[in-house]
């Protein structure tokens, strides 16, 4: 199974603008997936932060969807080496915290893609209709 980045969302809201994404990243071994609270823009701040990366072999970039509590995932990418391809770390913490405590469920998972493949996602993301089933996703490389 190939492993894969899919962020969705409906970019549905009651008039405050606030909207709920998906964050998901599975590959044949585990998935995680959380919902995350944001902004009806979030999803083209992510393509705006990720055009033309990675611009050197040095690059990252990072992006945040939610808020720590609430559902959040962390996405962190930079260029694995002179070819371009590129890491991503995503962090996930559930939406809600477990039980009656405070603590919220963690996964950190690990993929590979392309430079191709993010162009790709960006133009899904920038794709994104209000009241649709929106979904982009980044293709990873094998392990």
């Amino acid at each position: 199974m190939e492993t894969v980045l899919e962020v969705g969302g409906s970019l549905e809201h009651d008039g405050d603008g606030l909207v709920r994404y998906t964050v998901r990243l599975s590959n044949g071994d585990f998935a995680a997936c959380t919902s995350a609270w944001g902004n009806v823009g979030d999803h083209l701040q992510l393509a705006e932060a990720l055009q033309g990366f990675p611009a050197s072999t040095d690059a990252t970039a990072s992006y945040a969807f939610g808020n720590p509590g609430t559902g959040h995932c962390q996405l962190e990418l930079f260029c694995t080496d002179y070819l371009g391809h590129v890491g991503l770390w995503a962090t996930f913490e559930s939406t809600y915290p477990i039980g009656r405590s405070e603590q919220h469920e963690t996964a950190r998972l690990f993929m590979r893609c392309d430079p191709a493949s993010i162009d790709t996602f960006i133009a899904e993301l920038r794709g994104f209709v209000s009241g649709s089933p929106n979904r982009a996703r980044l293709l990873g490389l094998g392990p």
